[in-house]
């Protein structure tokens, strides 16, 4: 077909040569939009339940920041829940915590050991992507989320010839540390099966975008308090669970990210679904799908909604 006033083919940007331009829509099929969280202070980095973690790696370098390291234009998302994925104009970052080291495992590239955040980094250059990791936890540590720290890049355009790919990943690692991550306060002794000692901790704000052990102690403080039953009963444990032995059997209620639909009648004025013995209750109304799951070896249906009822309410916040 002939067109009059065309001068060629138009290149795409998927094919790495077309204009400069931030990819549409956004966020992407398995991005989530960046919503306000708390930033964390010290070891806690380590323990926020996933999606929050994403959260904070995305927003813990200033936006105008996150523009001199890319070179321009920055769209922002958290991918799949899990990790903080950016895209500039001409190449993509993806930033994680994770609970293994793939630095050891990688063969390809150039390879250099340093300092980030007075932490041992190894930083590699010319894979397939390129990408620097820093070790944050020591190996007989169990951060609940993960102990390594990791940022990779590549392009989606042909390479520049003054590629910036070390600069940028180390300038992103130092800026995200120097903000969510420090020396104190540390993360909390782990014993046998990721037990914390116990501790009374008042709801205070809520167990919304808290640290995992935070959401335990508040857990196991509210659910004692709702079943009176001494501390002893109960055990938190290091990823946001509580246990408690109680008359009618186990109890264990824990925190995690609630994906499918809630349609039952709701616990105090929340979605919620039950199954299987089972009572889930969705916390937030944002992506990140915040909730409770209530299991109870021994207690019935009417059971489970009643300690629901009792110890949902402080838990949001209210």
């Amino acid at each position: 077909m002939l067109c009059g006033g065309c001068v060629g083919k138009v290149d795409t940007y998927e094919e790495g040569l077309g204009p400069k331009e931030l990819p549409k829509p956004w966020p992407t099929a398995n991005g989530r939009p960046l919503r306000p969280v708390p930033m964390p202070s010290g070891e806690l980095l380590m323990a926020l339940p996933r999606e929050t973690t994403a959260q904070v790696l995305c927003q813990a370098v200033p936006a105008e920041r996150w523009i001199q390291l890319m070179g321009g234009e920055v769209a922002r998302e958290v991918e799949n829940g899990e990790s903080c994925h950016a895209v500039g104009l001409d190449d993509w970052v993806r930033i994680s915590l994770n609970r293994t080291s793939v630095a050891d495992l990688t063969k390809l590239g150039t390879r250099k050991n340093l300092t980030i955040a007075g932490r041992p980094a190894t930083l590699i250059l010319g894979s397939s992507p390129s990408f620097v990791e820093v070790q944050l936890a020591d190996a007989d540590r169990r951060p609940p989320t993960g102990g390594f720290f990791r940022i990779e890049t590549s392009w989606t355009r042909v390479p520049r010839q003054d590629d910036q790919s070390e600069s940028r990943l180390l300038g992103l690692a130092e800026a995200t540390l120097a903000v969510s991550f420090g020396p104190e306060p540390k993360l909390p002794a782990v014993g046998e099966l990721d037990a914390l000692e116990r501790k009374t901790v008042e709801p205070g704000k809520g167990i919304i975008d808290a640290p995992l052990p935070e959401i335990a102690w508040k857990l196991c403080t509210q659910l004692g308090r709702a079943l009176g039953l001494p501390a002893e009963a109960t055990e938190p444990r290091n990823d946001g669970k509580c246990m408690v032995d109680t008359a009618k059997g186990s109890l264990r209620v824990e925190n995690d990210a609630l994906i499918s639909e809630h349609r039952d009648p709701p616990v105090a004025g929340r979605p919620a679904k039950e199954s299987q013995g089972e009572l889930s209750v969705l916390l937030t109304d944002n992506d990140s799908k915040q909730g409770l799951r209530f299991q109870w070896s021994g207690g019935s249906k009417t059971d489970l909604r009643e300690l629901a009822e009792k110890v949902v309410p402080p838990l949001l916040g209210s």
